[in-house]
Order: C-alpha cells, then sequence, then structure tokens
C-alpha cells in the first residue's frame, strides 16, 4: 500500500490489518491479478473488514473500488466502503460488470493516517480487491495484463525485478503438507530451506482456511504439523536447532 504519487493511492484488499469476516481468497490470483477480500456469510452479513492508510495531502479525493458482480441479474455480492468515517453512497458489487474499477464517489480528506472499512451488506460472497483514492483526477486502468500488474507493483512500493534472497540448500514450491513435510524435515537435517508458497496460509487442505487435517499414516514429521498456533495456522517447529 504505497501512493505512486502524492495525489494517488491504492490499497489492496489483501493489506487490510483487519479482515473482520471476510476472507482472504487467492486462487484466482493468475486470472485477475491479485488476490481478494470475500464476505463468505452464507446469507449473513460478515463483521466488517478495517484498515488504515496515510492520506499524503488535505483535499477532494475520487475513490474507485475493484469489486466484482459475480450474478448480474441479482447482484448478490453488495457491499459498502467507509473512508474516514464517511459511508460512501455507492453499493459496490451491484453494476452488472466482472472484475473492474467501480466509482464510489469523492470524499474530503485531512491529511494523515484515515480508516477504512469494507462493510458487508448480504453475506452472499461481496468481492474486493483493491481501493483506489485520486485527488488528481487519475482513472485506474483496467484489466490485469503485464502492464496493469506493473502499475499495481509500482503503487504498491514492490520492485520491478525480485529481491536476491540468498542462497538455498533446499526450495520447495508448494507449502501444502507435503511440502511442509519436506521443507520441515530438510531444516531438522540442517539444511538452509526456502518454501514458496503462493497462498497466505500453510497447509493446503489442512490449513486455517480449510482446516482438514493429515490422514493415513502418520510419523513425527506428520504429527509436528498438526500443531497449530492460536489462531489455527500451522506451528511445526523444527525439532532441531539447525535452520
Amino acid at each position: 500500500m504505497e501512493k505512486e504519487e502524492t495525489k494517488d493511492i491504492l490499497v489492496e484488499a489483501e493489506s487490510f490489518r483487519c479482515f473482520g469476516g471476510w476472507i482472504l481468497d487467492s486462487q484466482f490470483d493468475g486470472q485477475m491479478g491479485s488476490a481478494y477480500l470475500l464476505a463468505h456469510g452464507l446469507g449473513r452479513p460478515v463483521a466488517d473488514a478495517e484498515t488504515t492508510f496515510d492520506v499524503p495531502s488535505s483535499g477532494c479525493y475520487r475513490v474507485w473500488v475493484r469489486a466484482k458482480d459475480w450474478v448480474p441479474a441479482y447482484h448478490p455480492g453488495r457491499f459498502t466502503l467507509v473512508v474516514g468515517g464517511r459511508t460512501l453512497g455507492t453499493e459496490l458489487g451491484a453494476n452488472g460488470r466482472d472484475w473492474a474499477w467501480q466509482d464510489a464517489g469523492t470524499v474530503e480528506l485531512v491529511a494523515g493516517e484515515t480508516k477504512l472499512v469494507l462493510h458487508d451488506l448480504t453475506g452472499f460472497d461481496g468481492r474486493c480487491d483493491a481501493i483506489f483514492l485520486s485527488a488528481a483526477g487519475t482513472v485506474p486502468p483496467e484489466g490485469s495484463d503485464d502492464d496493469v500488474h506493473a502499475w499495481r507493483m509500482r503503487m504498491s512500493g514492490l520492485p520491478e525485478k525480485p529481491v536476491d534472497a540468498g542462497e538455498f540448500d533446499y526450495v520447495v514450491v508448494g507449502g501444502g503438507i507435503a511440502g511442509c513435510a519436506a521443507a520441515l524435515s530438510a531444516a531438522e537435517l540442517g539444511c538452509r530451506v526456502a518454501l514458496v508458497n503462493d497462498r497466505p496460509f500453510l497447509g493446503g487442505n489442512a490449513s486455517k482456511e480449510i482446516g482438514l487435517g493429515p490422514r493415513g499414516e502418520t510419523d513425527p514429521v506428520i504429527e509436528a504439523l498438526t500443531d497449530r498456533e492460536p489462531d489455527g495456522n500451522i506451528k511445526a517447529p523444527a525439532r532441531s536447532s539447525k535452520r
């Protein structure tokens, strides 16, 4: 979450500090270019997602929200956005369009920290990808091609090229139970391990998102992967001091 210039601000939904009842969905990252927040309440509105961001200078900002109307005939996934304590009047996710930037109106903001709130109206899978605020009249680009990806990288303050993380003895791609077990075993053998995962939580079907524990034959490594943090995430510390 960074500004590209002093009058443009991009807030990625996955950067929210508190998801409330919304959940992070990254399974379509390759198709639509980003993870997003999903209000999956089975017909009951979920608790608000909240975060704060820095307003670089006071002024009138036009607000855009990248949302999806996933059943255009009925608009089931509707939500509103609260900026600096003001609820914008536009119902988001109700414009009959697939993933697209929706004009949510304008708001007067004072320089400094400002609060954002996603408020679910239905509990039927509202989807929010990002919020863009501009006092310079900038219209955010549509789509998820390479140019749009580069724009979002710049706006998020991310480098164009991957940062060199150094050398590793063992690299595991995929953070399901098999990948976690491989990484944990290698670490216990003294390897310097990199575990690469495209989701926010480890464990695959055994992650806190889904919650299915490992089944079938187990051993000490698999048993270690059933140990959980208080929030349900996999704990699994290596049983050796070597990393």
